[in-house]
């Protein structure tokens, strides 16, 4: 990468990474309804009402990335991964996390470790 395009990436608005993150919201979203079979007024549902939540939780994570101090660019891929992966993962991975950062949950055992 040329020194004039990683000037050119840094100096990107913010507005810019903001919707980028909502096409990843919405696109990961159409992704799976597709793939699930939906057509027509449906997968319009679908999108609209689960990709608000996709977006939601890309651009918390986003903001918390940035906000620990990483990179713009770090903060926005990290942001697009789980815009991209839906709410349904994304949420479920914090749950995990955050229960286990407070102490009120059991890591589940691999097979490995009852051997």
């Amino acid at each position: 990468m040329t020194q004039e395009q990683q000037q050119a990436l840094a100096e990107m608005p913010v507005w810019v990474v903001l919707v980028i993150a909502v096409v990843a919201g919405f696109s990961g979203e159409m992704w799976r309804a597709d793939k699930a079979g939906l057509r027509g007024w449906e997968l319009f549902y679908r999108v609209i009402l689960r990709a608000g939540a996709s977006v939601v939780f890309g651009l918390a994570t986003m903001l918390m990335v940035w906000a620990s101090g990483a990179a713009l660019l770090v903060a926005a891929g990290f942001g697009f991964i789980v815009a991209t992966m839906g709410a349904d993962v994304a949420s479920a991975l914090y749950e995990r996390w955050i229960a286990k950062r407070a102490g009120v949950c059991d890591v589940p055992s691999t097979p490995e470790d009852n051997k």
